[in-house]
């Protein structure tokens, strides 16, 4: 049984949107499968990170990373996380070297061109660590994609993007993979609109 932890990158907590996408992504690797479990960020840690924390990510065959891009980068808790991982292999802790490692990253805005150079941050931080990057699913209006996603036909895309989550996964796959883009079905304005709705019933984050 391979073992998957699944990391919720956001800080608001059941409000996420990025916690939606995290759920969505773990219904689709069974349990008699994968042994699954999920880490989230903190705020305002005293210290680093528990042992036990840093090691359910050492002890994992595949890391899902999971988090809302923040004016172009990585949430700074998620950042935290990360920099107390490689703390951690580096203080001599075994882990798991050729981990797979996917990422979902949910932006607010419309057109999913500025997710560059956060995904460079997660290669450059599996390179580091002999980790196996795998592609990313890189999801422009989150929250609206959260809203709509029931409605037959506009979220088709993503629901591929999941899909070959779970199918590299269930392979063991090693060919490189390209970034799946995801943008709403649905124009702008009206995401605008849909936008700041669920701003005010939830977070966008």
């Amino acid at each position: 049984m391979r073992r998957i932890c699944l990391i919720n990158g956001s800080l608001r907590g059941k409000k996420a949107s990025s916690l939606e996408f995290l759920r969505d992504v773990e219904s689709r690797l069974p349990d008699a499968e994968y042994a699954k479990t999920i880490v989230t960020v903190k705020a305002r840690l005293n210290g680093s990170y528990p042992s036990e924390v840093l090691g359910q990510l050492a002890a994992a065959d595949a890391l899902i990373l999971v988090f809302p891009l923040y004016a172009y980068a990585i949430p700074g808790a998620l950042m935290r996380l990360l920099e107390d991982y490689c703390s951690y292999t580096r203080s001599g802790k075994q882990y798991t070297r050729e981990a797979k490692v996917y990422a979902i990253v949910n932006c607010g805005f419309p057109r999913p061109v500025i997710f560059g150079e956060c995904v460079r941050v997660l290669m450059n931080f599996c390179r580091r660590l002999s980790l196996d990057w795998r592609f990313a699913v890189c999801i422009s209006s989150g929250p609206v994609v959260v809203t709509t996603k029931r409605v037959p036909f506009l979220d088709l895309k993503l629901k591929r993007a999941f899909a070959a989550i779970a199918s590299d996964l269930k392979s063991g796959g090693s060919a490189p993979r390209v970034d799946y883009f995801i943008r709403p079905a649905i124009p702008a304005p009206i995401c605008l609109m849909v936008k700041r709705r669920y701003e005010k019933k939830m977070d966008m984050r």
